[in-house]
């Protein structure tokens, strides 16, 4: 717990750059509760983790400390919820390695310091999955109604919370254990589980007609379709991390030796399969190690079929309770394979190894820079900025009224469909930037075809430029 909190609570917290995603997260947050549910329902994404950081974020007056702060509070109950559970359902030896992995894992790290909904949504998940375990195995009706609402808060969090709902009932149907039932019965009986689906669907039909125009609004075109080769990848993501504040699709962490951007993944992925069919047979947990292989691994080859489907969804972040699940399954195997009392701090000691060998991990600081240093100038000159990425992280450091972008790459292009980009401060020729005389632009180049721009600063990737005529 000590370590956890140590690396989740270094300056990076702080200082490093809110990217577009978090800047999105902090104009929110910084909107009256009354915008801010407007601003809400006319983006893509669930309301739960908005509405759990306002507050917590206003007694830090929204700085990037005060927003990601919420993340890595919840980082660190996860990782005691993990040591709690795996304790539990396994051993206090598999609690004790799958804490130490979640506690110093660069991807769970990240997202404990992420000003968005991935590490709210994995603690959610996580537990939801221990009422399920706990109802299968005692099939009473206090672990059905804990899954449901777990299950519903886990969809308020994040819609890819339906995906894993799939692998819930297979896991349900797969684990069930009732001699002479049919088929039918299979498929259809269990009352306190349907009562749990019940609770489940009311949450959902209270956002549907949102959640409508949501996925009515989704653009998810830039996610390219996946494949089982693409497993490993996503493992070593989950080990060992990918460059922070990374939109898109990231890669891996690189290593300074031996490794490639899934070869490292490929072992983890080895080892789980190995293990998992050595110990299956001679487990006392049978139920808890398949339910957490179908609803991490079940999960993943899911997206992977529907990606196929043209529903593509697979990126790192959008699964983060798989990642929670896989270190828990990881730990249970390893413990597993061995009576030896102290046989989890051997891959503790492997993994401490793998981690070394990243090479140092890079953060981008820029606009925090920035702001600190336009803090300490008195005059309040506009800023334009050179597309709605950069737009949207300025209007979170300084205001709306001050900020103005020109779309270099596409200067017409309509921006009426982005909640906090819109078009009321977009510029449309090099005229009407170059009439902003005296005030500055921050791009990565100061050479404006059209323009005189005298360099003032440089901070990172970006620079201020002064406009002069």
């Amino acid at each position: 717990m000590i370590i956890s909190i140590f690396l989740r609570f270094t300056s990076v917290i702080e200082s490093r750059d809110l990217w577009y995603d978090e800047a999105f997260t902090g104009i929110l947050l910084k909107q009256d509760f009354s915008q801010m549910n407007q601003s809400i329902f006319n983006d893509v994404h669930p309301p739960l983790y908005y509405w759990l950081a306002k507050p917590w974020a206003s007694l830090g007056d929204y700085s990037p400390l005060a927003i990601r702060s919420f993340s890595a509070f919840l980082g660190i109950l996860t990782v005691l919820s993990l040591y709690w559970i795996g304790k539990k359902l396994f051993s206090e030896r598999t609690g004790l390695l799958v804490a130490a992995i979640s506690a110093v894992s660069p991807f769970a790290i990240e997202y404990s310091q992420e000003a968005r909904m991935y590490s709210l949504f994995g603690f959610l998940m996580l537990w939801a999955v221990w009422f399920f375990i706990e109802g299968i195995k005692k099939e009473k009706l206090f672990y059905w109604i804990g899954w449901g609402v777990l299950g519903g808060l886990s969809f308020y969090t994040h819609y890819l919370a339906l995906f894993f709902f799939v692998m819930f009932y297979l896991a349900f149907v797969l684990t069930r254990d009732k001699k002479g039932e049919n088929l039918f019965s299979k498929l259809f009986s269990g009352k306190n589980f349907w009562i749990g689906v019940g609770i489940i669907f009311i949450f959902f039909a209270s956002w549907f007609k949102i959640l409508f125009s949501h996925m009515m609004k989704g653009n998810l075109s830039w996610i390219e379709p996946s494949y089982l080769s693409d497993i490993p990848k996503t493992l070593q993501i989950f080990f060992f991390g990918h460059p922070a504040g990374t939109g898109g699709v990231p890669w891996s962490n690189e290593f300074r030796y031996f490794f490639d951007g899934s070869s490292a993944g490929l072992i983890i992925f080895s080892v789980i399969l190995v293990l998992f069919f050595a110990n299956y047979k001679k487990s006392k947990q049978k139920k808890e190690l398949k339910i957490l292989a179908i609803m991490s691994f079940g999960t993943l080859i899911f997206l992977v079929i529907l990606s196929h489907l043209n529903i593509k969804l697979y990126v790192a972040r959008y699964f983060m309770p798989a990642a929670v699940l896989i270190y828990l399954l990881f730990s249970a195997l390893i413990v597993e394979s061995s009576k030896k009392r102290f046989i989890w701090v051997i891959p503790l000691a492997f993994y401490a190894l793998f981690l070394i060998n990243l090479k140092p991990l890079q953060y981008v600081s820029s606009w925090n820079e920035i702001y600190h240093f336009e803090k300490e100038v008195p005059e309040v000159a506009p800023i334009i900025t050179s597309n709605p990425f950069d737009y949207t992280s300025a209007r979170y450091y300084f205001g709306e009224n001050r900020v103005k972008y020109y779309n270099k790459g596409n200067p017409e292009e309509d921006f009426s469909g982005w909640v906090v980009v819109g078009n009321r401060n977009r510029l449309t020729s090099i005229e009407d930037v170059s009439g902003y005389q005296g005030s500055i632009i921050i791009d990565n180049t100061c050479q404006w075809p059209g323009l005189e721009l005298w360099e003032e600063e440089s901070f990172g990737n970006l620079k201020i430029c002064r406009i002069i005529r």
